[in-house]
């Protein structure tokens, strides 16, 4: 049971730990980046064993390996108040074996993450683990808006990560869980960090804020389409992707006017049915623009298959490996389930004609991209009521990130132009492709001239009637700008 410290003593705890070095570039050199599970398991414990006695070493064998350190090599390396505060606020237990941790420390935007260790020496995740940062966490602190609001909800909190990145940019967060464990972690986390704004709530969805208004709700729930609830972190008692159609539903009435929901989501094709078509009822009717983004989709087979490799304590018999596998599979079956789909859906609370966007992820953005998703909101609401004659006032450039990439194919006379495209990595990793001519108006948009101005620049070197050009220069900008592609 963690025991929260005063302000002082994590202080202390903080600055011990930076000066000692435990941080992500040691945590790198020394453990390397492994996916898999098992082999990660495997490197913990070999990279372990060959630490010499030093005070990184001993941090790190408690909190990033999950060892035993004895009590002789803990004395030598570790000031006498650092274990006297480690063993208060429960980071630490004394056993025969001599001192154990009772959590990991990850490194994230220079805060401390506490959560529960990687595996058990089992192989066996408890119910109710309180999840280390991972993947999906990443993926979600990039969704992330990171201009400044007044309330964040951070609903399915977990460790708190997400809440407590987000309360630099936010007067309150509220940190929201089912699980009673994350409350323990998310509030130690808190603390331990010196963060002031974040309260946890206790409750399942919405439940601990019903009547509350938020103006971003960031969510990473528990969304795995299962049969049955095996850990609260990933799993829900709901049937298929109902949990989180609820959540997308429900969550306008929590959002102020011109709030913003960003959401973790899985959900599944149904055989005759387009995810397309499944996604529209969601946000059918909520008052608000939806912007859904899909990231991966795997067959109802393959995404069993992952599913049952995460339950490694049943591995060892092939049989009930076998028998495992055959439930899902016939629980995909008996309601028609093709594939499970997963990615992102984005809501903006907005009075007036809402839109609804629905595309595939050719790739995930390796940087935030929050602030990128919300200028496209507000880009294509301005755009609804911005007439052809504002536009051409304007002054459009490209983002700094863009790059004209040609291709060339063979043919009888040599190499030939065979494919022109943008790509745009600001924000949404985007490719468009492009005409010769359209190629050499986008590149003339660099901010410093007026979209008039160009266009009747190219309306001259072709000869072509002026209005025409302008109109057609208007429709260009128009489609990019709606995509984050050119900036007004």
């Amino acid at each position: 049971m963690l025991q929260t410290l005063t302000r002082d003593e994590n202080r202390e705890l903080r600055i011990y730990l930076r000066d000692s070095g435990y941080n992500t570039d040691s945590l790198l050199r020394y453990f390397g980046r492994i996916e898999n599970p098992k082999m990660h398991l495997l490197k913990l414990s070999l990279v372990g064993r060959s630490l010499s006695p030093a005070p990184l070493h001993t941090l790190f064998r408690w909190f990033w390996v999950g060892s035993p350190v004895d009590a002789g090599t803990v004395r030598a390396t570790v000031p006498e108040r650092i274990l006297e505060l480690l063993l208060k606020s429960g980071m630490l237990v004394e056993t025969s074996d001599g001192y154990l941790s009772t959590v990991r420390i990850s490194l994230f935007q220079e805060l401390l993450i506490l959560s529960d260790h990687v595996v058990a020496q089992t192989g066996a995740l408890p119910a109710q683990t309180v999840l280390w940062p991972n993947p999906t966490s990443m993926l979600c602190y990039q969704l992330t808006i990171q201009s400044p609001v007044r309330r964040t909800l951070d609903l399915g909190a977990g460790n708190g990560i997400i809440g407590l990145a987000a309360a630099k940019n936010s007067g309150t967060v509220i940190a929201t869980d089912l699980n009673p464990r994350a409350r323990q972690f998310c509030e130690f986390n808190a603390a331990l960090n010196g963060i002031d704004n974040l309260e946890f709530r206790e409750g399942n969805a919405f439940e601990p804020v019903c009547g509350e208004r938020f103006d971003l709700i960031v969510a990473n729930p528990p969304f795995f389409v299962t049969p049955k609830v095996r850990r609260v972190y990933s799993d829900n008692s709901m049937e298929l992707d109902g949990f989180c159609r609820m959540l997308i539903r429900q969550a306008p009435e929590y959002l102020t006017a011109d709030g913003y929901c960003q959401m973790m989501v899985e959900w599944v094709q149904i055989k005759g049915q387009p995810w397309r078509e499944r996604i529209a009822e969601w946000v059918a009717g909520l008052g608000c623009d939806a912007w859904v983004m899909m990231s991966y989709a795997q067959s109802s087979l393959d995404y069993t298959l992952v599913r049952v490799e995460e339950d490694r304590e049943e591995l060892s018999d092939p049989d009930a490996q076998a028998a495992l596998i055959d439930t899902w599979l016939e629980y995909f079956d008996r309601h028609g389930v093709e594939s499970i789909h997963g990615g992102i859906i984005m809501l903006r609370r907005r009075e007036g004609r809402n839109w609804t966007r629905m595309e595939e992820m050719v790739s995930l953005p390796q940087r935030p991209f929050g602030d990128f998703l919300r200028n496209v909101f507000e880009t294509h609401e301005a755009l609804e009521h911005m007439p052809d004659e504002a536009l051409l006032a304007m002054r459009p450039s490209l983002p700094a990130t863009s790059r004209l990439v040609k291709q060339f194919g063979i043919a009888e006379e040599g190499w030939r132009l065979s494919s022109l495209d943008l790509h745009v990595a600001e924000g949404f990793p985007y490719v468009l492709a492009l005409q010769p001519q359209v190629a050499e108006f986008i590149g003339s948009c660099t901010g410093k001239l007026t979209l008039a101005e160009i266009a009747d620049q190219l309306s001259a070197a072709v000869a072509v009637n002026p209005e025409a050009v302008r109109r057609e220069c208007c429709a260009i900008v128009r489609r990019l700008a709606d995509r984050g592609m050119m900036l007004l």
